[in-house]
């Protein structure tokens, strides 16, 4: 372990985020198998239905993503994330005993999932600008690491957990013991409240349209994130649809139900430990053209569950892609803090977020009739279609080709 990894792990205000994240993420990994089975279980659910509650969802985050960034860079970034959490954690507690005592139904889900999509808008580039508040700069890609490796770790633990409950005893119990993560994360979370610097709000300051303009200008400046966040935009609309809505029609018709989809989802998990794993100490010169050639592993996911029903070999697929997700996100994330001007990097963080899941809610809208009118293995056969044309149209771009690594040593 290299000698600004021992000291970085030496950080009580780092170690505090790090419990945070790993019991939340525990919850996170519950979720998506309780809450599509949930769906499923519900009378009359069908794949539309499941698109119409995932849709609900995400929604929010995309509309609300940039009033979300503004305000995290005006108010204290771990305050925002603890009440976040916490208000969460009482929406999805109160969905989870809906759920058990079977009060539920497609629109209660619908609205309580736009509620949470709502703080997640805020979370998450609140999240985005914490860690560089909390670590030295030359501790960053380490410290993104970090935060992926138990992140991860933990979702594995939590997909395998859920997959277990929901087949023994239903996704109720689930999204409950999801909501209680939320809980317990924020408040840690509350905890780092004293750390950056709240922003002075007077007459004179620049109103909310400005901070959306200058965060624009900043965002549009560099070509190498327009181009990234263009193609995630694409990438993020295949991810989502496949793992809310095509896996789990998937799984429930033609691999057995929750169980076998928790262990690829697991699989997934694991793949993102050893992609964050190797990022610990990884610098490659060119970054970027790095982490977008190791995301055909995500082609490769899409492909095996187009062409077998063979779970382990699905499992291994979901291996690479979920190794190629995380490795190219430690590498971006680290790209973006440390090109980007502190002070603004909420708001560049609510574009990049904003861009990229922008095509999300409408690839969730029609996952659901695609799924029912062609079938799950056609679907994603089509989807790894798409996503290789969309890496080679990323690649060619000459900046992010030539975007150097500013962490070498």
């Amino acid at each position: 372990m290299k000698p600004e990894t021992s000291a970085l792990l030496q950080l009580p205000a780092f170690k505090t985020l790090l419990l945070a994240r790993t019991i939340s993420n525990f919850g996170n990994g519950l979720s998506p198998v309780a809450l599509a089975f949930g769906v499923l279980s519900l009378p009359g659910a069908t794949a539309r239905s499941l698109s119409l509650v995932m849709f609900a969802q995400l929604l929010p985050i995309v509309v609300f993503m940039l009033i979300g960034g503004v305000i995290a860079d005006r108010f204290p970034r771990a305050m925002l994330i603890g009440v976040s959490d916490i208000l969460l954690s009482l929406l999805v507690i109160g969905n989870g005993i809906s759920l058990a005592t079977h009060h539920a139904t497609i629109q209660t889900m619908m609205i309580i999932g736009f509620v949470g999509g709502t703080l997640n808008a805020i979370w998450w580039p609140a999240m985005s600008g914490l860690v560089p508040e909390l670590v030295p700069e030359d501790q960053l890609q380490p410290a993104n690491s970090f935060v992926g490796l138990v992140s991860n770790f933990a979702n594995i633990v939590g997909a395998v957990t859920g997959g277990i409950i929901v087949a023994a005893i239903g996704s109720g119990l689930a999204i409950v013991v999801d909501g209680i993560t939320f809980l317990i994360a924020g408040l840690l979370v509350l905890q780092l409240r004293s750390f950056g610097n709240r922003r002075e709000v007077s007459e004179h300051s620049s109103s909310v349209f400005d901070d959306l303009v200058h965060g624009w200008r900043e965002f549009t400046s560099l070509k190498w994130v327009v181009t990234v966040v263009a193609g995630y935009s694409i990438i993020a609309m295949l991810f989502e649809s496949a793992v809310t809505v095509a896996g789990p029609v998937f799984a429930k018709q033609s691999l057995g139900g929750a169980k076998p989809w928790s262990w690829i989802l697991a699989s997934l998990s694991l793949g993102m430990v050893v992609g964050v794993l190797v990022t610990v100490n990884a610098r490659p010169r060119r970054p970027l053209i790095v982490g977008l050639s190791v995301q055909a592993g995500m082609v490769a996911w899409f492909l095996s569950m187009g062409q077998t029903t063979f779970v382990p070999l699905i499992m291994l697929c979901a291996f690479m892609c979920g190794f190629a997700m995380d490795f190219f996100m430690v590498i971006w994330q680290t790209a973006l803090q440390a090109n980007v001007p502190r002070e603004s990097i909420s708001r560049v963080a609510s574009y990049d977020a904003f861009g990229s899941l922008f095509f999300a809610p409408l690839g969730l809208v029609i996952a659901g009739p695609i799924v029912e009118k062609i079938g799950t293995r056609a679907t994603f056969t089509t989807f790894a279609g798409i996503m290789t044309i969309v890496l080679i149209a990323m690649m060619s771009v000459r900046e992010v080709c030539q975007l150097p690594n500013q962490q070498m040593d």
